[in-house]
């Protein structure tokens, strides 16, 4: 099998992408989204440049987390005056029955300039279009239409494809125990995978996404999913997850090795 192991959110904040780059240089990690709107971002990338030729640096695509890309005159309805976004929780209570549970519909054009905003600021910052497009957290039907038109745009894998590929299969992250901080060092990600609890063995190609990172002040002011991240972390370094790789005869892949018709 080829297998697909991402870690999201690189760049969110300096001890997540720490933990990133550490499950790249010493785990099983092959590939990462990055958030071009947090303000440490390009301290961020200077860090994992070194490891730029072994993984796949995608963007994970965001109106959920910190401050926008561009300004709110510009994107009046994804943020609030300060300009950050609205979060998650915040989005998901303003989708209803009324609105077909998607209001971002009505400001389609927003989503749009805001997650095309954030793929050139990836371009600024690395020198090249992303490696995948990922998005992060919240979804309607306008973000997923929105972000597979970019994607053909600029000819990138969107991961919102993986789970239409017939040779493609993609694990449930059913390890989480949600919940707050405390009940979320309950998850058990290697025993998870090492399981091969959602049968990825049986495919030619898995894929997993995780959450790696350590933990900083930062982190919790911006997200409800924290402590969780040092669980993946410490599964994705293991040695019994190494050598599951090497009794499988699996083999770690980025997005970049996939055949290209399935842009």
């Amino acid at each position: 099998m080829k297998l697909i192991v991402q870690s999201d959110d690189f760049g969110m904040t300096k001890a997540v992408s720490l933990g990133c780059i550490e499950a790249i240089k010493n785990g099983i990690v092959r590939n990462t989204g990055m958030f071009t709107n947090m303000p440490d971002i390009d301290e961020c990338f200077e860090l994992i440049k070194p490891y730029l030729e072994q993984i796949a640096l995608g963007i994970d695509l965001n109106i959920t987390t910190g401050t926008s890309v561009l300004s709110h005159e510009f994107i009046p309805s994804l943020t609030k005056e300060n300009g950050d976004y609205y979060t998650s929780k915040e989005n998901r209570a303003m989708d209803n029955e009324e609105n077909h549970f998607d209001h971002l519909k009505e400001c389609r054009d927003q989503v749009y300039a805001e997650f095309k905003a954030q793929i050139e600021k990836y371009i600024e910052i690395v020198g090249h279009k992303p490696d995948y497009i990922h998005n992060h957290a919240y979804w309607t039907p306008t973000i997923e239409e929105v972000t597979l038109s970019l994607a053909k745009e600029y000819g990138v894998l969107s991961t919102m494809r993986m789970h239409s590929i017939e040779e493609v299969k993609e694990s449930s992250m059913g390890w989480y125990v949600y919940g707050d901080a405390q009940k979320q060092l309950q998850s058990t990600p290697l025993e998870y995978i090492t399981n091969d609890t959602d049968c990825l063995l049986d495919s030619e190609y898995g894929y997993i996404v995780s959450h790696c990172g350590y933990v900083d002040i930062r982190l919790f002011e911006l997200s409800s999913f924290n402590t969780c991240r040092v669980n993946d972390l410490a599964a994705m370094i293991n040695s019994k997850m190494k050598q599951w790789i090497k009794n499988n005869h699996i083999e770690l892949i980025t997005f970049k090795d996939l055949p290209e018709e399935w842009i």
